[in-house]
């Protein structure tokens, strides 16, 4: 058996590191607003700035289906999955995927994670045993979903009719899954429209 070496020596990091990504460009070092009436936060949300003063315009800023979805868990995160839910995330999913409306699945995937927790809070015997939107979305909405297709009002007029023809009352919760993406779909129309 070879003997460990008492102390492992680790190269010096660089003082200039090279980035490996070239979406945003972050200066740590000019992070300071332009003028009194933008914060670094508007500024970063920009894409960053260069020393030259030139925003990063590459970086796409439309909100993703998944990043919808994970909003509509974190505003209704105890409710527990129903049907209409789980349609509207079905149809949100097959819409990531390329397929359209009713087409497209991702074997695995948040949607069939949501049938599946149908098909569990109806066997539950207590509301505690239930699983929840958090449950069935938090944090695997943008890992298991393509994160190249931004939410539009076509997604989001799909996602509510099959919430709806899911629904005993025939509606769409106003804190749900379709009004999560309908939001999104309006700030990637306002964002398009203002670039």
């Amino acid at each position: 058996m070879e003997a460990r070496p008492s102390r492992i020596e680790c190269p010096e990091p660089s003082e200039h590191p090279e980035p490996t990504n070239p979406g945003r460009v972050l200066d740590t070092e000019r992070v300071a607003p332009r003028d009194a009436t933008e914060s670094v936060t508007e500024q970063l949300a920009r894409g960053g700035s260069r020393d030259d003063g030139a925003v990063d315009e590459t970086y796409d800023t439309r909100v993703k289906i998944g990043e919808a979805l994970e909003g509509s868990a974190r505003a209704i995160g105890d409710k527990p999955v129903e049907r209409s839910d789980a349609a509207a995330i079905c149809t949100a999913e097959a819409c990531a995927v390329g397929g359209g409306a009713g087409r497209g699945a991702i074997p695995g995937g948040v949607a069939e994670r949501a049938q599946g927790a149908v098909a569990a809070n109806a066997r539950a015997a207590r509301g505690e045993d239930k699983v929840t939107m958090a449950d069935a979305l938090t944090w695997e909405s943008t890992m298991k979903l393509p994160t190249s297709e931004a939410v539009t009002s076509e997604v989001a007029a799909a996602a509510a009719a099959a919430e709806a023809a899911n629904d005993p009352r025939g509606k769409t919760d106003p804190l749900g899954v379709s009004a999560a993406l309908g939001m999104a779909a309006k700030h990637n129309s306002e964002h398009e429209r203002a670039a």
